[in-house]
């Protein structure tokens, strides 16, 4: 026999649904019933297994027992087997005998019932698979529409920053003009009053040249005119710097924001550091700390732990009420003896200015800063200090020096008599 007993049994099977299944879904669905059911007639019909080799029989029209040569027609559930009249013996009189045409077509029913359970199923899962393409169309739809609203949206943000990138450059024009007019006002001052003494060294020229009782009859007049001209002493004018917000500039700064910490090992031993190395002060006493290459002799600062080579950085440090500070970056060198190695801004007050300065120059600021900002862009070799209050931009150093790691510098600076104390403290990173 070419076909085993199973191929033959399930051909049969196959063949007697064919109508069902033609009418039901066609020829494309046949064949996935066909494969459900080759997958599945094992496990879940075993009398159809039973069944096999009796039904080839009636198919090839072998339909005699074995045993007793006699013609097979009734079958043993609970045995599992075919009988003919001689194997309906006392051990199957109390068994669920059937003829063998109705337990085929118990097996039949109970085939198409397992059908009907796999074509629901079929049907729920090609209900959830239209679902998941309608909704991958969906999505990919949605993507696209998401793509062309930010595009949108970034454009008018540029439209945004655009035109308040004018209005600050007009800001910026209109303080320098109001500067540059007072400076201009103090020049005319200034330059009255070298007429005047001028005037007066041509006066006091003349009175050289007149004769010994003309020169004592004008001299109290004149040095009435030196008194007041000597007594008189220019008065500097407050020009502030201009200092003006910018849109957006701290919310840009927090995506390079990192989380810094003080690293004791190069700390002064006037500075106490607190627990969390968060937060720096001077102290009067010096402690007993140990000696290394790496901690601050000279120069009363310290150190923050991470080191930088590549890449943008930036971190918030809050300077209160304090009247002098240094904030910056320092070469990760070995020594710890002088400024050499520091780039940084010093903050001071002085009477009712505020003056902050660098290794080139000294600017007068129109308020004090209590919170400082530091962004280190190393691809740009540029470091650069924001007014973190007021959103503002007070000053930007280029062409720095990067050979080596750079690390962040902190520096209380030494107290005096009128200045304010307290501590320099680093900002964590808060929610957007």
């Amino acid at each position: 026999m070419n076909e085993t007993a199973e191929s033959v049994f399930s051909r049969a099977v196959r063949e007697s649904l064919k109508p069902q299944l033609v009418q039901s879904a066609g020829e494309s669905f046949i064949r996935q019933a066909d494969l459900l059911l080759r997958r599945n007639l094992q496990t879940q019909c075993t009398t159809g297994k039973m069944l096999q080799p009796h039904l080839l029989q009636k198919e090839l029209g072998l339909s005699t027992c074995d045993q007793h040569g006699e013609r097979v027609m009734f079958f043993c559930e609970e045995d599992h087997r075919a009988l003919c009249d001689s194997c309906l013996a006392p051990e199957h009189k109390d068994h669920q005998v059937l003829p063998l045409e109705t337990a085929a077509d118990k097996c039949k029913n109970t085939l198409l019932e397992m059908w009907r359970i796999l074509q629901k199923k079929e049907e729920k899962l090609q209900t959830a698979l239209d679902t998941m393409r309608r909704r991958e169309a969906q999505f990919t739809e949605r993507s696209d529409t998401l793509k062309e609203s930010a595009n949108s949206e970034y454009g008018k943000i540029q439209q945004f920053l655009g035109d308040e990138k004018y209005e600050y450059g007009i800001r910026v024009v209109k303080a320098s003009r109001s500067n540059l007019f007072q400076l201009e006002l103090y020049e005319l001052k200034v330059f009255q009053e070298i007429e005047k003494l001028q005037q007066m060294m041509l006066e006091v020229d003349e009175n050289l040249d007149m004769m010994p009782l003309e020169m004592i009859q004008a001299v109290p007049d004149t040095l009435k005119k030196k008194e007041e001209l000597v007594l008189q002493r220019p008065e500097l004018p407050f020009i502030p710097w201009p200092i003006c917000s910018i849109t957006g500039m701290q919310e840009f700064l927090m995506s390079f924001h990192r989380d810094i910490t003080l690293d004791p090992e190069s700390a002064h031993p006037h500075l106490i550091l607190s627990e969390d190395l968060k937060s720096v002060q001077y102290g009067s006493i010096c402690q007993d700390l140990p000696d290394n290459k790496k901690r601050f002799d000279s120069v009363l600062g310290v150190l923050g732990t991470q080191k930088f080579t590549s890449g943008k950085h930036y971190w918030e440090v809050e300077v209160g009420d304090k009247t002098e500070w240094a904030l910056g970056i320092c070469k990760d060198s070995v020594g710890r003896f002088s400024w050499e190695d520091v780039m940084a801004i010093t903050a001071f007050t002085s009477g009712n200015g505020y003056f902050f300065c660098t290794s080139e120059k000294t600017i007068q600021l129109s308020r004090p800063l209590h919170k400082v900002g530091i962004f280190l862009d190393c691809e740009k070799q540029q470091i650069t200090f924001y007014d973190i209050v007021y959103r503002s931009l007070v000053n930007t150093k280029s062409n720095i020096d990067l050979e080596g790691p750079l690390r962040p510098y902190f520096s209380p600076c030494l107290p005096y008599d009128k200045s304010t104390p307290g501590s320099l403290t680093i900002c964590t990173k808060t929610p957007q």
